[in-house]
């Protein structure tokens, strides 16, 4: 089982108009794993459902370099939404917005979890 960078964008609006949520987290192949925001950006690491609270969920992507199984937002168990999946070749650098089709408030304790395979 190797690692991989998961990345990629969700995108918001609500209280605090449009918000993009950058996304990078280095994850083990077979594990799900939560993704959270990218530091670069985000100044820590924080969970999605932290980071965009009330805001909208409308759409985004999420990125592997060999390919994700699935990429959802949980909360306590349950799926509240799914997020499209791409996957990265030699050369590529995601993918552009998709619509998230069931799109939800964000809320403390949301969580994307992934899981990827080499």
């Amino acid at each position: 089982m190797g690692t991989q960078v998961v990345t990629g964008k969700l995108c918001t609006r609500g209280p605090k108009g449009y918000l993009e949520v950058p996304l990078e987290t280095t994850v083990t192949s077979g594990t799900q794993t939560e993704v959270k925001t990218d530091s670069t950006f985000s100044v820590t690491s924080q969970s999605v459902g932290i980071y965009a609270e009330r805001q909208t969920l409308t759409g985004g992507w999420v990125s592997a370099k060999t390919g994700i199984i699935y990429a959802a937002i949980i909360n306590n168990g349950i799926v509240r939404a799914v997020i499209p999946i791409t996957s990265r070749t030699a050369g590529a650098s995601g993918s552009s917005d998709m619509v998230v089709m069931n799109q939800i408030t964000l809320n403390p304790g949301d969580q994307l979890m992934v899981d990827c395979y080499d």
